[in-house]
């Protein structure tokens, strides 16, 4: 019999990058004809995942001889290890870890996890039959570990939706950053330029979409440099929201703007690209390898340098040019179905 694949979390929760994979791979996985579950680690499944996603102390009576889990690591978690001292074969689907560094000043809890998330992996090196990465980024991570070669697989995601026309109108430049509330992410930054494009006589606004969880001084640092700036009026933070809302930023938004410190992959970039969205973004981490020719890349992110770039991608007709012709070429790499087909020839190579 063909050994079932199944898939390993951390946490799981809707609207999360990981989870949403996760999900969806499981669907491909079954497709193979192949036996596939979810487990998380138990105290860490949103309830509205109940019955989708399975405890992981579920594993000994709902995995089969020989079945082989994939864990997938952005953070330490005891199910991995007690769910691999269980398997036949192990493999891992690494999503990168923040460093530590960049989180101690206003997250000091999350930068302990991270840490020790990056010190554990190690462990797990001599273990791993099998390696995925969603970027080549992440896979040179796992290299340096000295994890066997990672298939880059991307990230599976639902098909975007769509409203068609935006149900506002939006007066002015409206720039749009997706992802969690966090200092890596660099919300702050993202008000600094904020300030330095209204300063430059555009009359522009901020939207920041994603979960605030665990970050609330940070948060309040953000909120008092917009008040400082005398723009907070400009600054609109919506937290998590649902699909439809998510969707609906999307099109009302003029720019993309990311200038996250650190990114294994970053989802948000290739959904700007699916509305059409002009993206101005720092190089780091992943960010080049996921957005390519689709977005105006930054190697450093002083506000007036950052302001001059929005200004550049929303009026220089050459350069929106060559970034349409980079978002089709990126999306087509991307493609749920092109994702989809890495899945299913890495868990063949599983089984």
């Amino acid at each position: 019999m063909t050994p079932g694949v199944h898939q390993v979390l951390a946490g799981a929760a809707q609207r999360d990058a990981i989870t949403n994979h996760a999900l969806e791979a499981r669907a491909v996985i079954r497709e193979m004809g192949i036996r596939s579950e979810v487990f998380c680690e138990a105290d860490h499944i949103d309830p509205t995942l109940a019955g989708e996603v399975l405890p992981h102390t579920a594993w000994s009576h709902r995995a089969g001889a020989g079945d082989r889990p994939i864990l997938h690591y952005s953070i330490a978690s005891p199910a991995f290890w007690e769910i691999a001292d269980q398997a036949d074969g192990l493999a891992v689907h690494y999503h990168n870890i923040t460093p530590a560094e960049l989180l101690w000043q206003f997250a000091p809890g999350i930068a302990l996890e991270c840490q020790d998330g990056r010190r554990r992996l190690g462990e797990l090196a001599g273990r791993v039959g099998w390696a995925a990465a969603d970027s080549t980024f992440n896979a040179s991570e796992l290299a340096d570990l000295g994890f066997p070669p990672a298939s880059v697989v991307g990230v599976m995601r639902r098909a975007p939706v769509r409203h068609g026309s935006p149900s506002e109108e939006t007066d002015g430049t409206r720039l749009l950053f997706v992802g969690r509330g966090i200092p890596n992410k660099a919300q702050h930054d993202l008000v600094f330029a904020l300030a330095a494009l209204r300063e430059a006589g555009v009359d522009a606004e901020l939207r920041l979409v994603g979960s605030w969880a665990g970050t609330d001084g940070y948060r309040r640092y953000v909120e008092s440099l917009a008040e400082s700036l005398g723009i907070a009026h400009r600054v609109s933070i919506l937290g998590s929201v649902d699909d439809d809302v998510l969707a609906a930023e999307y099109e009302r938004a003029s720019v993309f703007l990311c200038l996250s410190d650190h990114e294994g992959y970053c989802v948000p970039l290739v959904e700007a690209m699916e509305r059409d969205l002009p993206i101005v973004a720092l190089a780091q981490g992943a960010v080049p390898e996921t957005a390519g020719e689709a977005a105006l890349l930054l190697d450093e992110k002083p506000p007036s340098l950052v302001a001059e770039a929005v200004i550049e991608v929303l009026g220089n007709e050459a350069l929106g040019a060559r970034m349409a012709a980079g978002r089709a070429a990126r999306l087509d790499d991307l493609a749920v179905e092109r994702v989809a087909g890495r899945v299913r020839e890495f868990v063949a190579g599983m089984t």
